[in-house]
């Protein structure tokens, strides 16, 4: 087979590819040509969707990413072609920023960095506990489980909301669906957003969904800034509805310098950096989920992380 590479790997990850594999034909690039999708029979990573993707040639495209909407939409790929997504990658990674904006606005911290930088030496009277609290997360996935898992740690309360109605999922307590998201949503003080992006994703949290929350709950989104109506979320905080939110995401990105949530206290925002390949779990899960991949290719088995071309969704998920 012959595989282009063009997801941000490194030299390490390449070669444990090449090692795994040594048989294969291998073209490395970053800038992706036409030629280069003509002329490979496996992309590894996220080609560009400005050149034409519907090549019958292609077998497989191994997404580096957890989100695949762009390349299910108007037939972008050939109906032969397999996409799989980078889903698993990142939730060890996104689940420390979980806990490190949450600990970050219970404990005032954002406030005494600001008072570190003004030598200003002031006890705040106040703040939050994780401990016995009510979490819940919207878009059980593996971002949901690996913060779920650390949560439990705190002696928490899950609570998942799923498209889809289960029995049981790891480390959570109780399960239900987007259907029920009004029912649930007055009891969390925790409501943790690890969403993917699609038609029934966009401004799901809205003002009236922002109200029934808490008037001292938390709102976190690490999933996607269009799950949360942003001028919705920044009137709610001005109300004084809401202990705080953390943002990782936000729509639109990247927020402009005149957003009023710059300057609101109890919002702490990061740009889009709790997951990538700037971490090593990152470069870990997904080289192996390529290395696994490509052998599954080898032996005609179904791939992991196969994304369905209808729902968005990887169609067999399997919790670590």
């Amino acid at each position: 087979m012959k595989i282009l590479i063009c997801a941000p790997l490194n030299d390490n990850d390449i070669n444990k590819i090449k090692k795994a594999f040594p048989y294969h034909e291998y073209v490395i690039s970053k800038n992706v040509t036409q030629e280069m999708i003509d002329n490979n029979d496996i992309i590894i990573g996220n080609p560009p969707i400005t050149l034409n993707l519907n090549n019958q040639n292609i077998k497989a495209i191994m997404l580096n990413s957890a989100g695949s909407d762009q390349y299910i939409k108007d037939h972008i790929l050939n109906s032969h072609t397999i996409l799989t997504n980078a889903s698993g990658s990142y939730g060890i990674a996104i689940a420390e920023q979980v806990l490190g904006m949450m600990i970050t606005l219970n404990k005032n911290l954002k406030s005494y960095v600001q008072h570190m930088d003004k030598h200003i030496w002031h006890h705040l009277k106040g703040g939050k506990e994780i401990y016995h609290s009510t979490v819940m997360i919207v878009g059980y996935g593996d971002i949901g489980y690996e913060v779920a898992k650390r949560l439990k740690a705190f002696d928490c309360k899950i609570i998942a909301v799923k498209r889809r109605k289960q029995e049981t999922l790891p480390y959570v307590d109780e399960i239900y669906t987007i259907d029920e998201l009004n029912k649930v949503l007055p009891v969390a003080d925790y409501v943790i957003l690890a969403l993917p992006q699609n038609q029934s994703t966009i401004h799901l949290f809205n003002k009236e969904k922002l109200l029934l929350m808490k008037k001292d709950a938390m709102l976190i989104n690490v999933g996607r800034g269009s799950a949360v109506v942003t001028d919705d979320l920044i009137d709610v905080l001005k109300q004084g509805h809401l202990y705080g939110a953390a943002l990782d995401v936000i729509d639109p990105e990247p927020l402009p310098a005149t957003s009023p949530l710059w300057d609101i206290d109890n919002v702490f925002i990061t740009p889009h950096s709790s997951g990538g390949f700037v971490w090593q779990s990152v470069h870990d899960f997904y080289v192996n989920l390529i290395i696994k991949n490509l052998n599954h290719l080898k032996n005609n088995e179904s791939l992991e992380n196969e994304v369905d071309f209808i729902t968005g969704y990887r169609k067999n998920v399997q919790y670590k």
